[in-house]
């Protein structure tokens, strides 16, 4: 147990780290589930008080920093770069590729514009990353590679919601949660374009 470790003096941001750090652990290796990892991570993220801290990781194990699991994890899912982020396309075009940082929940406003997200090369935090959306007369693509799970739900008024991902095989893999609604407007969720070679 770790309760006894984490009541030694440390600054607060130091103890919200490692109880970060020890919830990422137990997630990856199927000691707690997605749901219940999320919850925790929201309250240590926002409490001020120190025995939140010492009461998320109370029932957890520490695992050895030499875990092969955690090893990858960490280099796999860094922690979302903030909480909130609102991306917006009004009468203009907005795509976010490549390595880019995710924040925890997206809003994304989509008036006679588009909005691209593609998460070909984004290491997503273990997890949930929520993106919600709001599309009139305006469309949203997602592109999502395989090892990401999808749960999209919406309201398409004279518009169209379609999700072309398969669920993926793996157990405990991060989760992009989608929900809006799309007002004359059109959201896709597809996974990458497949390279086509030419023939000379």
């Amino acid at each position: 147990m770790y309760t006894e470790y984490m009541l030694e003096k440390e600054p607060l941001e130091a103890k919200r780290k490692k109880t970060l750090n020890i919830l990422e652990e137990n997630f990856a290796h199927g000691a707690i589930d997605v749901d219940e990892y999320e919850k925790r991570v929201d309250i240590a993220l926002n409490t001020s008080i120190e025995a939140d801290l010492v009461r998320l990781t109370s029932d957890l194990t520490v695992i050895p920093e030499d875990s092969p699991k955690q090893e990858a994890q960490n280099r796999s899912t860094p922690l979302h770069a903030k909480q909130e982020d609102t991306i917006a396309g009004i009468l203009s075009s907005i795509h976010r590729r490549g390595e880019w940082l995710p924040a925890k929940k997206n809003r994304i406003l989509s008036l006679l514009g588009s909005v691209r997200l593609d998460f070909t090369k984004v290491a997503l935090p273990a997890g949930v990353t929520e993106i919600d959306f709001f599309c009139v007369m305006g469309s949203l693509d997602v592109v999502v590679p395989q090892g990401i799970k999808v749960d999209i739900s919406g309201l398409p008024v004279m518009g169209s919601i379609d999700n072309r991902i398969k669920d993926p095989l793996e157990r405990n893999c991060p989760v992009l949660k989608i929900r809006g609604l799309a007002l004359m407007g059109s959201v896709d969720v597809k996974p990458p374009r497949r390279r086509r070679w030419k023939r000379w």
